[in-house]
């Protein structure tokens, strides 16, 4: 419907499709993982763990870039 300029509140379709015995499609959910993850272990050490971040930002002109 919204691709053909027609803009309509998604829980008035929902109740439409339910009263017409339609049925609806809706989007599947987020996968989990399968089992049990393995307890990370605690650093006996200094420099024994280390870590990265991204950091984003937005240049003036409105391009994007991202670095580590």
């Amino acid at each position: 419907l919204r691709r053909e300029g027609l803009v309509v509140n998604h829980k008035k379709l929902f109740r439409l499709y339910r009263e017409e015995k339609l049925a609806v499609r809706r989007r599947g959910g987020r996968k989990r993982a399968i089992g049990t993850r393995a307890p990370m272990l605690v650093p006996l050490r200094p420099d024994e763990r280390w870590s990265l971040d991204f950091v984003s930002d937005q240049l003036t002109d409105g391009r994007r870039f991202r670095i580590l």
